[in-house]
């Protein structure tokens, strides 16, 4: 089972969907199937920015659901080798992604932190994810966070 945690950082619900759109294109033309975790619906804002899109759109981008959902939603649909984009509280991320971890499947998952409700806990977003996706794509944590240094747990006691 391969589970890669990934994680971006967001001002408001457009701007996050601005940045994780070229993100989200290049996995859909690779033939990855995206399915969303919203607390909140971001729906409206979606479209409005997809319009904007000059050029090529993917169909499969149009398609994409940015509606909220409850997180029973999980265990009804299959997870396995798609991209799950979660974004919401930081309760409703980490209890997204327990379900997620208790499934024995492979896929990728987005963790869509809003900056203000993250930055207190920056180091410890950074220590849980492999990558951060930012407008210019998948990104080692020190590549965007000048000065991180990835804490090692596995030398701490208890």
């Amino acid at each position: 089972m391969n589970k890669k945690k990934l994680c971006c950082f967001y001002v408001n619900d457009i701007h996050l969907i601005t940045m994780l759109l070229p993100y989200i294109n290049e996995r859909i033309n690779e033939g990855t199937e995206v399915i969303t975790m919203m607390e909140t619906d971001m729906s409206n804002e979606a479209k409005k920015v997809i319009e904007e899109i000059q050029g090529k759109k993917s169909r499969s981008l149009l398609e994409i659901d940015w509606k909220s959902k409850s997180l029973s939603y999980l265990y009804e649909c299959d997870v396995k080798d798609k991209l799950i984009l979660i974004s919401g509280t930081e309760e409703f991320i980490k209890e997204t992604n327990r379900i997620i971890a208790n499934r024995d499947e492979n896929c990728n998952i987005l963790n869509c932190f809003e900056i203000m409700q993250g930055s207190e806990k920056l180091q410890e977003i950074l220590d849980e994810h492999d990558k951060v996706i930012n407008t210019s794509g998948e990104k080692d944590p020190q590549e965007v966070f000048e000065g991180y240094i990835k804490k090692d747990y596995s030398e701490i006691t208890l």
